[in-house]
């Protein structure tokens, strides 16, 4: 803006010593890099995370209220599975516990959270 002079009135005093403000130092300053990533103590699909999310106010388009995620611990992959109901959860939890020994993996341990905003729980 000062060099094109776009601004009427707009005036800057180069000569000036700039203070550095608190903002700008902790902008400027490095972060040393993180350690070395923890080795996981669980093997794949051992330990299996579970969050069933709902029931929202507003149904999503194919009609539903509800969702739940597995995660597994091991791997940090997710799956996503949407409920019309939460009654269906029970259903979705064999099905996934079947998926992961179909693919050789031993479920032992299940981390299960609960995000229910209705009021029939």
């Amino acid at each position: 803006m000062l060099d094109n002079n776009l601004v009427n009135g707009f005036n800057v005093d180069m000569q000036t010593e700039k203070p550095d403000c608190i903002a700008c130092t902790e902008v400027k300053q490095t972060i040393k890099a993180f350690g070395k990533a923890t080795e996981n103590k669980t093997e794949s699909g051992e330990l299996t995370h579970i969050d069933l999310w709902g029931k929202y106010s507003v149904k999503s388009i194919n009609r539903n209220n509800y969702y739940i995620l597995f995660i597994n611990d091991s791997e940090k992959f997710s799956t996503m599975e949407f409920l019309k109901q939460k009654s269906e959860a029970s259903q979705k939890v064999k099905e996934y516990l079947t998926y992961l020994k179909t693919q050789d993996k031993r479920p032992k341990a299940i981390c299960y959270r609960l995000f229910l905003y209705d009021t029939d729980r």
